[in-house]
């Protein structure tokens, strides 16, 4: 699997990525921004850390974003977002396509290798906590709990979890190629 820096040309695809994702959470009465957000919002949301896209048959198949640090509206939310060495996993997607051919654990690897290249130390996000099923993924990639919060304008808690990153020399750093290398 080829993972790729996000641009902003990736903007319509990456709406419409969200979008196919995030629609089971937003038909369960779960308000993620990206069950609706728009071409805007995807900008600003993609260009707020490190996002990473993974294409398939000439579509965005999936998509990640990791912030360091976390943004400022999650930072007085919760104090883990700002403890020292934090980075933040965001806006994960893949195409229900797509599920279940590792593309999700590819990027964290690929995410995971980048936080610990910036130096950080651990990883966090939050996550709706009726999401049962992202709640079980993230526990099964190590993530625990760590608080709960309530973002203005959900109808949900969220739940916040964290990890320590897996420590490494270089030989455990996953590299991504740029756009257009070859294989």
């Amino acid at each position: 699997m080829d993972a790729r820096a996000f641009t902003p040309a990736d903007v319509p695809q990456l709406t419409s990525l969200l979008h196919r994702a995030y629609a089971e959470l937003g038909d369960a009465g779960l308000n993620f921004t990206a069950v609706d957000q728009d071409d805007v919002t995807t900008l600003r949301r993609a260009s707020g850390g490190k996002t990473w896209v993974v294409e398939r048959d000439g579509a965005l198949a999936a998509a990640m974003t990791i912030s360091w640090p976390a943004e400022a509206a999650l930072q007085e939310l919760t104090p883990v977002a700002d403890a020292p060495g934090m980075a933040w996993l965001n806006q994960l997607a893949v195409d229900p396509e797509r599920r279940g051919e590792g593309l999700a654990s590819r990027l964290r690897d690929i995410g995971y290798a980048w936080c610990v290249e910036q130096g950080a130390t651990h990883i966090g996000l939050d996550t709706a906590l009726p999401a049962e099923h992202l709640v079980r993924m993230y526990t099964a990639w190590g993530f625990g709990q760590a608080d709960t919060v309530q973002w203005p304008g959900k109808r949900y808690r969220s739940i916040v979890m964290t990890r320590e990153l897996p420590a490494g020399g270089a030989e455990q750093l996953v590299r991504v190629r740029p756009r257009g290398a070859g294989r």
